[in-house]
């Protein structure tokens, strides 16, 4: 099937590794022109070399926590790419921890990455996009289902839901679709460092852990990066032209409520 991705300009955040790697593999795959950010020299170069493989990458660097960078960013890739069609908007996560542990300046800075930063990268890209842009915000299942001592992710994300409900209003003239997609459990080097911290508070091994997490998903299973990426591809693609503002959860069934 023909998604009509092919030709189209691509700009992923944080891709590097994980979600936001799969996401830019999955749109070089489908032939798009993409560009690729990180914050770390080394991995952008690594990240680089292996995508320049499938089709055309440019690269930069980019820290999402700098509200400078990230209109930095963004500027550099449309000169680059002579437009932006889609822009995935994926971060990294705060740290882990509860409202006794965390301060004040870890509140801050997962306020300025997953929202205020957001808020600046919808506002600076849909500037440059032309009519039938694609803006997707990779957030996670925490906005709909509170995990323990994940406290930052917990409280902040829930912001990105009236900022994707509200920007899909907006730019509806302008035939731009927003959406977000929540992965939800996801084997990247997040969880695993998730599994290891957990496996020290609660003295279990990393193996049980797993288990234990498995347990209360329906389909009994971590899912991997390249099935969220699908989901970007297919918000992407020809097939949703009728979708915006909406919150995508893949998370295998572990989210139960109906809203």
């Amino acid at each position: 099937m023909d998604l009509q991705i092919k030709g189209k300009k691509v700009l992923v955040t944080a891709s590097s590794k994980g979600i936001g790697f799969a996401i830019a593999k999955a749109f070089l795959l489908e032939g798009a022109e993409v560009s690729i950010s990180s914050h770390s020299r080394e991995r952008l170069e690594k990240a680089e070399s292996e995508l320049s493989r499938l089709g055309k990458v440019h690269s930069f660097l980019a820290d999402l926590r700098n509200i400078d960078d990230v209109k930095s960013l963004i500027k550099q890739a449309y000169e680059e790419m002579s437009g932006i069609d889609v822009f995935c908007y994926v971060t990294g996560s705060p740290k882990p921890g509860n409202v006794l542990t965390l301060s004040d300046e870890d509140w801050k800075e997962a306020f300025n990455l997953l929202l205020l930063n957001a808020v600046v990268a919808v506002r600076e890209v849909s500037k440059l996009m032309s009519r039938g842009g694609r803006i997707i915000l990779s957030t996670s299942m925490t906005l709909r289902e509170p995990l323990p001592n994940l406290d930052l992710s917990n409280v902040v994300r829930l912001s990105l839901a009236g900022l994707v409900k509200t920007a899909s209003n907006e730019l509806a003239e302008k035939d731009i679709l927003v959406n977000a997609v929540l992965p939800g459990w996801t084997m990247t080097e997040r969880v695993s460092q998730l599994v290891k911290d957990r496996a020290s508070r609660e003295s279990k091994t990393e193996e049980e852990v797993l288990k234990d997490i498995t347990s209360v998903i329906p389909l009994r299973r971590i899912g991997s990066p390249e099935e969220i990426a699908n989901v970007f591809l297919f918000l992407a693609s020809s097939l949703s032209t009728y979708i915006t503002g909406q919150l995508i959860t893949v998370d295998g069934g572990f989210v139960r409520g109906i809203f």
